[in-house]
């Protein structure tokens, strides 16, 4: 069995390449579909993020949390931002395990394990593969101005949120570049990504996969 890490900078196209390699038969497990879902009224970390933030960040009709309203507040407060992963990260990782393990019972030959925070959360640690996928500042810049309507003030401090691309990209095994168009990244997702990617081979994966649950919750 193979296992894939993808991941990026925000507006930098890792959904975009998630898509295509999902597209050419590769299985995702995909930790923002995941933290979406976590957030669900009924899920524990609903709740909790209830207790931690108030109901003002929870439409009054359908009890539905309004992330936009909440990322305005965490991505400028460090604090809050640390509470917030504090709530989501331990739900987001118990489900990418559980999908993890499905995939592996099923017999699933690859899986790509796509998540923004896979170099933040250590993952690199575990996985002989690791896939970053990277843009020159001024293009993530403008994409994500023009994806979330933001300001540039607004997008300037959501990428300094995170960790720098630039460090991502020192500890990937294989990069991306996506400056160009969505049809150019097609073009080399087609060219040459899949079959080099897919190349590494995790032996004793089921333990490889244990420890990736064990090494995020210690």
């Amino acid at each position: 069995m193979v296992i894939v890490g993808l991941t990026g900078g925000i507006a930098t196209g890792k959904s975009s390449v998630s898509e295509m390699l999902q597209k050419r038969g590769l299985h995702i497990v995909d930790a923002d579909l995941i933290a979406r879902k976590v957030v669900q009224p009924g899920h524990s970390a609903y709740v909790r993020l209830r207790k931690e933030f108030g109901s003002e960040f929870f439409d009054p009709n359908t009890g539905l949390l309004d992330r936009t309203k909440l990322g305005d507040v965490v991505f400028k407060d460090a604090e809050k931002r640390r509470k917030l992963n504090s709530v989501l990260h331990p739900a987001i990782r118990w489900e990418m395990f559980l999908q993890i393990m499905k995939y592996i019972l099923f017999g699933t030959h690859t899986i790509v394990l796509d998540t923004p925070l896979l170099i933040e959360s250590g993952y690199q640690k575990i996985l002989g593969t690791i896939i970053v996928v990277w843009c020159d500042d001024e293009v993530q810049m403008n994409r994500l101005m023009l994806r979330d309507g933001l300001s540039r003030e607004d997008a300037a401090a959501r990428i300094a949120s995170q960790m720098p691309i630039k460090k991502k990209m020192e500890l990937a095994t294989h990069l991306i570049d996506n400056n160009g168009s969505k049809e150019e990244l097609e073009q080399k997702m087609d060219s040459d990504a899949r079959p080099s990617y897919c190349i590494f081979a995790s032996h004793g994966a089921f333990m490889r996969i244990v420890e990736v649950y064990d090494y995020g919750n210690k």
